[in-house]
């Protein structure tokens, strides 16, 4: 499959990176909006902010987007995942018909409660292409450093996800491939993000794990009341990465929703930690998912823990 990864911040790199290091033989495309980044990497093929001591492979090209969409078979989408949908809208005219989207960058729209394949589906309604995510715990730094990690695979084709299992799968990274829909793994890898700084806050407080594990089960039992109360299907399993791997690495890793909330809980008030992250290109996505759940849990008596946590945000 002829290959675009759409995005070199540092996932997008450190994606880059494993592709074209586990693949030799194969040449993969690279695109970034972000003409700073973007400029270095084609110059140096080092990212300018993260992983210094990094180079990507000589089988990485770095393209125009508009010029090489229409020839590309899939589409590894590593941008934020607030900017997909209307990136695809302005970009659909360009794709090549059955190609494929593969999708690294999870949230939920917090005006209309859509998942990112839910949204992206709209602007694609009428346009033939298969969707799919790929999820799991895994810090960029850590794929860059060729550590041992494990990502799930959700695509409904599964003649297709085998052909990305193969693509991705190497000695270091176990690949999970998981047939069906998209939705479960896609609000898994949202609603982690609560957990992140709930358990973030109370390590923050010097709580012994045994108190940490208390605590997660209680968050647990509201992210199954959230689940329920807005109409959403959705099951748990210890197996799958995009769950308990993903929730595991940013709760207790070097991610950057425990980043934000070690800044949050030395002081800051919400707007110096986000200010600071920016200045740092870095993005971190619990506290927008935080955002759009409180408004339906508010005037609930059993979120306790959710409600905790943002009153003391509010609080700084």
């Amino acid at each position: 499959m002829k290959t675009l990864v759409l995005g070199i911040g540092a996932f997008g790199f450190a994606i880059l990176k494993h592709l074209g290091e586990n693949n030799p033989d194969t040449t993969f495309y690279a695109y970034e909006r972000d003409e700073t980044v973007f400029s270095h990497v084609k110059k140096t093929r080092a990212h300018p902010y993260f992983f210094d001591w990094a180079q990507l492979p000589d089988n990485i090209e770095f393209v125009d987007v508009e010029v090489i969409l229409t020839d590309m078979d899939l589409v590894v989408i590593a941008i934020p995942a607030q900017f997909i949908a209307s990136s695809f809208e302005a970009l659909k005219s360009k794709l090549k018909p059955g190609v494929t989207l593969l999708n690294l960058s999870k949230w939920i729209n917090n005006q209309t409660l859509q998942t990112t394949g839910e949204s992206l589906s709209e602007v694609l309604w009428n346009f033939d292409y298969n969707y799919g995510v790929l999820a799991g715990g895994m810090i960029a730094s850590e794929l860059v450093e060729w550590n041992i990690l494990g990502a799930d695979i959700v695509i409904q084709n599964y003649g297709l996800g085998k052909d990305l299992e193969d693509l991705f799968g190497s000695d270091t990274l176990d690949i999970n491939l998981l047939e069906g829909s998209v939705k479960n793994t896609e609000l898994y890898s949202s609603l982690k993000n609560i957990f992140a700084i709930i358990i973030g806050y109370y390590e923050a407080q010097g709580l012994g794990m045994s108190s940490i594990g208390y605590y997660t089960c209680r968050v647990y039992k509201e992210i199954d009341e959230l689940i329920l109360l807005l109409g959403w299907t959705a099951w748990w399993s210890f197996s799958n990465y995009a769950n308990w791997g993903d929730l595991i690495a940013t709760c207790f890793g070097n991610s950057r929703n425990k980043y934000l909330w070690n800044l949050l809980w030395s002081g800051k008030t919400i707007e110096q930690v986000l200010e600071i992250m920016a200045a740092e290109n870095k993005l971190s996505e619990w506290y927008a998912t935080l955002q759009w759940i409180y408004p339906y849990i508010k005037d609930r008596s059993w979120f306790e823990e959710m409600k905790k946590i943002w009153k003391l945000i509010l609080s700084k």
